[in-house]
């Protein structure tokens, strides 16, 4: 097991299969964009295809950093062979609401249902196979619940796509800079809290047809040798990906203290609240947040799981004067072992990870090809609009071939 998703773990939840879509569901001929609602609310989803590995049809040479080594064996470690059982073909990617709502502060909710119905209609996932769910996503502050940054964490099963969960989210207690953590779920709730906010970018990796194989893992499993000040671990990890010609792909980071004198720094961010207005300077997201670095202790592993690929989006990249959102993966992070203390972010955003030669940082990268976008939308006449940016995104619906489904 990736981890122990037993009852036994106070951050145990039960994931509830999601429902079967129903009403105005629309498809193209295409089989790649499918118009539904969830809870009332129209969502546009689109499935793409990515290409990896082009360095490879183009004969060039394959360099990383030397930092990074492949091993070409799963690790001794039960919680990294756990994961290395899951990942190769069949993974895919759901990206909810890429980051408009965040930067336009609209459609800032959803129930995270609609991702994996999506997954599900567009034909995915199979129906005899079993899903580590990993990734980024956020969760709004309720009555019973704070909310915050949210660490992805599940075992999904086919067809339906229910399971076990760890999921977690990491919110700034009341005059605080660091977060703590809390299960996503509370005493009254049936399972996992299904209500998201803002995003949730989330990975499903398979898990493999045999788990008693020997040999290489599926995806790459890699080592980063620490160095003098840090090496800049999300640098690293890019620079291989992109030696490697890998555009798309899930990452799983797993980190601990090999010498106390000497330990890992991590640069984590959680927000204070969601924005309650439109982001017109880059400011306005700092202000609104709380980035903190501080340093891995003895006893505790830090888990980052997250998503990369080519994320395009014109109005972040505007404000950032034309930086690209995420280049180096989209990565949440949860403290492991022993618990946070006072100056240590619990759950968060990884902003930076530096690996010293005082850290053991193991990697999995997962190649993926399958990326469904999913974007809340509403019709103005013959258009589908983004209700986040009011941009538009299908320009004449009556031109595309839809059918409808049962």
């Amino acid at each position: 097991m990736p981890v122990s998703l037993t009852a036994e773990d106070s951050f145990f939840a039960a994931v509830d299969a999601a429902r079967p879509l129903a009403g105005n569901v629309l498809m193209d001929s295409g089989f790649s964009r499918l118009l539904f609602s969830n809870e009332g609310r129209r969502y546009l989803a689109t499935r793409g295809r990515w290409k990896n590995d082009p360095s490879e049809a183009a004969g060039k040479p394959r360099t990383g950093p030397p930092e990074v080594r492949a091993l070409d064996k799963p690790v001794a470690d039960h919680v990294i062979a756990g994961h290395a059982e899951y990942g190769g073909p069949g993974s895919f990617i759901v990206d909810m609401q890429g980051i408009d709502a965040f930067l336009f502060a609209r459609a800032k909710y959803f129930r995270d249902e609609a991702a994996r119905q999506a997954a599900l209609t567009l034909g995915l996932v199979q129906p005899d196979t079993s899903y580590l769910r990993v990734g980024a996503a956020g969760a709004p502050p309720t009555a019973d619940h704070p909310g915050g940054e949210v660490l992805e964490h599940s075992l999904l099963h086919g067809p339906a796509l229910a399971g076990s969960s760890r999921t977690s989210s990491g919110h700034l207690p009341l005059g605080h800079e660091f977060s703590a953590a809390a299960p996503l779920h509370t005493d009254t709730s049936s399972g996992l809290l299904d209500l998201r906010s803002v995003y949730s970018h989330t990975a499903f990796l398979p898990k493999a047809a045999d788990p008693a194989r020997s040999g290489p893992p599926p995806g790459h499993l890699l080592r980063l040798d620490g160095v003098p000040g840090g090496l800049n671990a999300l640098d690293a990890v890019t620079a291989y990906a992109q030696a490697h010609g890998i555009r798309c792909y899930a990452v799983r980071m797993f980190v601990s203290v090999a010498d106390e004198t000497d330990p890992p720094a991590i640069v984590g961010r959680v927000l204070r609240r969601l924005p309650r207005r439109r982001l017109r300077t880059v400011q306005e997201a700092t202000d609104i947040a709380s980035e903190q670095t501080f340093r891995l202790r003895p006893g505790q592993e830090l888990h980052c799981f997250g998503t990369h690929y080519p994320r395009r989006s014109v109005d972040w990249e505007m404000l950032r004067g034309g930086k690209p959102y995420e280049p180096r993966g989209h990565i949440h992070m949860a403290l492991r072992g022993v618990d946070a203390d006072a100056q240590q972010h619990a759950v968060s955003h990884l902003r930076d990870l530096y690996v010293t030669p005082g850290t053991k940082c193991d990697v999995i990268l997962t190649p993926v090809t399958e990326v469904v976008r999913v974007e809340p939308i509403v019709r103005r006449g013959n258009r589908l609009v983004s209700r986040c940016s009011g941009r538009t995104v299908i320009d004449e619906f009556d031109r595309i071939s839809w059918r409808r489904l049962p």
